[in-house]
């Protein structure tokens, strides 16, 4: 038999808060549901601080791929370009090209590979290749012979990581051909750690070691002028050895310690929705897909506007917790696409209250950690993946002073 019909109520829940004095982010935020992504900049810039102390003196990488981490990258490239960021990472062409586009004027490095067909946009969008075989530097050997300006590039030796990268023992001929096309010319060297997250690992000194053995096959003149990187945030924070010229910051960045330290690092995203629908449902009421969940109690359950077309991911049914009044509520059935439902018996919701799903509400948080472990997944993929869907509200100084969403541009 089919359970009670359930009682529910529901009403308009409040918009996004708009920046200030923004006409067309009011005009938005009307428009759009009431969840979204918090990115704090003060925090950001905190943090970028936090690991120049740990790491005096060297220079900044901020990688600022996949959209930062999910975070924004127009908006976070920005902020980290007044903070005085010294380059910028990206993966893709494609993403240094957007930050162009977008004004910033910061030197950027893609760290991925080129297609021949594109390797001339390098120059238009004034972007830094990684070279990572001999055979794509034979692509851009062939590109700079019609070219005037050097172009710079950095060269990649895979010292351990297994990725991308020349071989060691590729590296004399690499040089070599550099050496002899003045059209290209070298800026930079860099590795990549495979285990900087855990320093007692004997990987990490041997993967030193051969990268200073290739460091050693430079002139003089060519080692003077020139990036060296190695460090990722793991080696940042634990390997003083590893921060040469320059460290790549990436999760550190965002307010995550991948050595789980105590550091002086703060979150930089917070995920946040409104409640828009509240139900009263009798024992035994089965819940969402599949119904993983059926009430033990007479339970009242509260609807919020985000699901895993958000990046709040399936895997957290029957695991996660939100925050509701400053405390944990569990999950109830199955995250659907756009909606998942809380247990919010023993802490009473209404709609329009605010529920926080990753982040601090009172003296309890969600950490992109504690989602990850529920998930089955890693910190890196909660926060590149959260916010697929959802407006971005950028505060400073505790208020918002942009809003973003991908529904912003106007026809």
């Amino acid at each position: 038999m089919a359970p009670p019909t359930p009682r529910h109520r529901s009403e308009p829940p409040p918009a996004p808060e708009p920046a200030a004095g923004n006409p067309a982010s009011d005009d938005l935020a009307a428009a759009l549901r009431p969840a979204w992504v918090d990115v704090d900049l003060d925090a950001l810039e905190g943090n970028l601080a936090a690991i120049r102390r740990v790491a005096p003196g060297m220079r900044a990488l901020a990688v600022v791929k996949a959209d930062a981490y999910g975070h924004g990258a127009v908006a976070v490239s920005r902020a980290l370009e007044r903070a005085g960021v010294e380059w910028l990472g990206v993966a893709l062409l494609e993403e240094g090209a957007e930050l162009r586009r977008a004004g910033v004027e910061v030197p950027i490095l893609v760290l991925g590979t080129a297609r021949p067909t594109k390797i001339a946009l390098y120059r238009r969008y004034r972007l830094t290749p990684t070279i990572s075989s001999l055979a794509e530097l034979a692509l851009w050997r062939e590109w700079a012979a019609g070219e005037v300006v050097p172009q710079p590039v950095h060269l990649k030796v895979d010292t351990g990581m297994g990725r991308l990268g020349l071989g060691v023992g590729e590296v004399p001929a690499a040089l070599a051909a550099l050496r002899g096309e003045p059209r290209l010319r070298l800026a930079g060297l860099l590795s990549h750690f495979a285990e900087a997250d855990d320093p007692a690992s004997p990987r990490n000194a041997a993967q030193e070691e051969r990268f200073a053995a290739v460091l050693a096959q430079l002139a003089p003149g060519e080692r003077d002028g020139i990036e060296v990187h190695m460090a990722n945030s793991a080696a940042a924070l634990s390997r003083s050895s590893a921060q040469l010229t320059l460290v790549r910051l990436g999760i550190a960045l965002y307010g995550l310690d991948p050595l789980a330290r105590a550091r002086d690092l703060v979150p930089v995203m917070a995920v946040a929705a409104s409640i828009v629908q509240v139900r009263e449902v009798p024992a035994g009421t089965p819940l969402s897909y599949g119904g993983r969940t059926v009430t033990r109690r007479r339970s009242r359950i509260a609807v919020v506007p985000v699901g895993y077309a958000d990046g709040y991911a399936w895997r957290l049914t029957g695991s996660a917790e939100a925050l509701v009044r400053g405390r944990r509520v569990p999950v109830a059935g199955s995250v659907t696409m756009d909606m998942t439902l809380l247990d919010v018996t023993d802490t009473g919701g209404e709609v329009g209250e605010e529920v926080v799903l990753l982040g601090r509400q009172g003296s309890e948080e969600v950490s992109a950690a504690e989602l990850a472990r529920r998930a089955g997944t890693i910190s890196w993929e909660i926060l590149c993946h959260l916010g697929l869907r959802l407006p971005r509200r950028y505060r400073r100084g505790g208020e918002v002073a942009e809003l973003s969403s991908r529904f912003s541009r106007e026809d």
